[in-house]
């Protein structure tokens, strides 16, 4: 976990900023949530870390190319 509360990612637009690099993607923030990504509820808004966004997104790419080369 983060080493304090400065380092949090508070609401969709940013999370979503984060992940996709787009903002109009914020819909998909509450399905990623559901399927296990390291987003979590906060008073009323999804949050998460950063280090553990980039960590879970860094997983998810090497997933995806190791299963894209198999086919």
């Amino acid at each position: 976990m983060a080493s304090s509360l400065k380092d949090m990612i508070r609401g969709d637009v940013p999370l979503a900023r984060r992940i996709f690099n787009d903002d109009r993607k914020r819909k998909l923030i509450p399905q990623l949530q559901r399927d296990g990504w390291p987003i979590f509820n906060l008073a009323g808004k999804r949050c998460g870390f950063g280090d553990e966004l980039d960590a879970k997104i860094v997983s998810f790419l090497k997933t995806a190319r190791s299963s894209h080369k198999r086919t």
